[in-house]
């Protein structure tokens, strides 16, 4: 038996984020799939810095939380939150932890519009590690 394909399933709770858990719970398989759903923690607020990661935290937990009620495919799963900026935290986590894949969902918030998020479009583009961005057509 091989080894396990690592995932990195990228998700902040939406709608978009549970449509890539829907999708790779279509591919993926218990016995060669370990995934890993990974939040990133965004901390807006110079002046309170405390409260802003305990909201960070909260919304964090939230996202794993909604995610992981929605993977079916292959218990158990590893959930991690990280803080930085989206793109480029998703990317440093698969890389240091040598994932063969990263999954993430399109939320269409950028100037390219209802091709590509801000986020994913980055993620694509700096990317060493494949990645699947899930379309809200892939309910």
């Amino acid at each position: 038996m091989g080894k396990a394909v690592s995932v990195i399933l990228a998700t902040d709770g939406s709608p978009a984020a549970l449509a890539a858990a829907r999708w790779l719970n279509r591919f993926a398989t218990p016995d060669w799939t370990h995934i890993t759903l990974l939040t990133v923690m965004t901390i807006n607020s110079a002046d309170a810095v405390e409260d802003a990661l305990d909201e960070a935290r909260r919304r964090a937990e939230q996202a794993l939380e909604r995610t992981e009620q929605v993977i079916t495919c292959c218990p158990p799963i590893n959930t991690v939150s990280v803080i930085g900026t989206p793109a480029r935290a998703i990317i440093d986590y698969a890389v240091h932890h040598q994932a063969d894949l990263i999954v993430l969902g399109r939320r269409g918030h950028s100037p390219l519009g209802n091709l590509l998020g801000s986020v994913s479009f980055a993620v694509i583009q700096h990317s060493p590690i494949p990645v699947t961005v899930v379309g809200s057509h892939d309910k």
